[in-house]
């Protein structure tokens, strides 16, 4: 019989949320930070993370909030 490590268990679809959510904040903090120090050539991008990192911010928040009746 075969043992089921933690890898292999499913995940329910809201911690595949909560990961997609996470992945999403690293990424746009990146970019934030490198845009940061690149000068005026990358403004838009910049900026465009910076809203994403908000929104994946608060998408990361709204999913550890309890369900309400």
């Amino acid at each position: 019989m075969k043992k089921i490590t933690e890898v292999e268990k499913k995940k329910t679809p809201t911690e595949d949320k909560r990961s997609i959510a996470k992945v999403g904040m690293a990424l746009s903090m990146g970019t934030l930070v490198y845009t940061g120090f690149r000068g005026q050539e990358n403004r838009t991008l910049h900026i465009v993370s910076g809203l994403a990192l908000v929104g994946f911010s608060y998408w990361h928040y709204s999913l550890y909030q309890p369900k309400r009746r």
